[in-house]
């Protein structure tokens, strides 16, 4: 039976994790963004990627067991339990009610940063049969292994938690993550800017919100206690990770914007050199607050900026039309925000809905 994640209790420990899944989703972008997908973090795997069809419903899902280890795997008995209790993830995914295709499938993977080497019985007169998973050979099914290894695998597993059936599913993965999460994280940032560039400014930022985004669905308490992947609190949804990326991408449109007219718009909307210095991290902080239901004065803002373009036909500049903005919004509504934080606010939302290219 798959063990239920019991909220906060079980959230320490498991930045190897989360680290890997932000790894294969940098990985393989460019595949995985084309379709509808979840992500889900302590439930029924360590982590697992749900994929659905048009209708919604589920065609795909790879699970990972996500493991490191000071020293390289060999098939003993501690790795041939862990194969074990991931054929027993298959048999629960095939329970959970989620609705499915007709033609959905699953994968059961043990993911590593360590080799893995799969060996069979050795045996005085016969070869030892051997596969290697390693950098130069990421990934093996357990339905392509020798026959020999095999059947040395499966007389290592107690049967009480051996799916037998769920074996084929089974696939052996290498990633190539360092040991120290220093390391880990050097790796991430350098994945952010192999696939972003100069779209962003601050890749370790775009690393530490999705480690967040990750760690708030891995420690969230599951419904009634049941493992469901119907749970919306145990996702992280393509939307949201979307959203998270585009917020950077236009962060650092509105910076640009702002430096380029840095002059114009501190005299028009009467910015002083502390507030001005500061530029970055309000324009960070106003798309963050735009997508939080709670922030009902920067929506409001940003709706407002959205719905007037009628006031872009009045001027020839785009700081003009900004500090336009900005003083009809202060007189139509009296708002209790600072007058810096609406400036702010009315320069990222500009540059967002107005599409700025910078």
């Amino acid at each position: 039976m798959v063990s239920s994640n019991s909220g906060v209790e079980g959230g320490s420990g498991y930045s190897f994790q989360r680290c890997c899944v932000v790894f294969l989703l940098f990985e393989g972008y460019k595949t995985i963004s084309l379709k509808d997908y979840f992500i889900c973090l302590e439930h029924h795997e360590d982590f697992l990627f749900a994929f659905l069809d048009e209708n919604g419903h589920l065609k795909k899902i790879d699970t990972y067991q996500a493991k490191k280890s000071r020293d390289d795997w060999k098939t003993d008995n501690n790795l041939c339990e862990i194969i074990g209790k991931i054929t027993s993830v298959g048999k629960e995914l095939l329970k959970d009610p989620l609705r499915k295709s007709d033609d959905y499938q699953h994968t059961l993977n043990f993911l590593t940063n360590r080799n893995v080497v799969l060996t069979s019985k050795k045996k005085r007169s016969a070869k030892q049969e051997k596969e290697k998973v390693q950098v130069s050979n990421k990934i093996k099914k357990y339905a392509d292994l020798h026959d020999e290894i095999k059947e040395n695998i499966i007389s290592r597993i107690s049967k009480e938690i051996l799916e037998e059936t769920e074996l084929e599913n089974v696939q052996f993965k290498y990633i190539d993550l360092a040991q120290s999460y220093r390391s880990w994280k050097q790796q991430l940032q350098g994945l952010s800017i192999e696939h972003f560039g100069k779209e962003i400014n601050d890749h370790e930022a775009v690393i530490s919100t999705l480690m967040r985004l990750l760690e708030d669905a891995e420690q969230a308490y599951n419904d009634d206690n049941k493992v469901l992947l119907s749970d919306l609190g145990k996702r992280v949804t393509k939307r949201k990770i979307d959203e998270t990326f585009n917020m950077f991408i236009e962060s650092k449109k509105s910076f640009d914007f702002w430096r380029r007219y840095s002059e114009q718009l501190s005299n028009g909307l009467k910015l002083h050199l502390p507030i001005q210095r500061k530029a970055n991290e309000l324009l960070e902080n106003c798309f963050d607050y735009f997508k939080d239901m709670q922030q009902v004065e920067y929506r409001k803002i940003y709706q407002y900026v959205e719905k007037r373009t009628d006031v872009d036909e009045n001027h020839n500049s785009e700081a003009e039309c900004i500090v336009d903005l900005y003083n009809r919004y202060l007189k139509e509504f009296s708002p209790r925000l600072e007058s810096h934080m609406i400036a702010f606010a009315v320069i990222a939302a500009y540059v967002e809905t107005r599409g700025m290219c910078v």
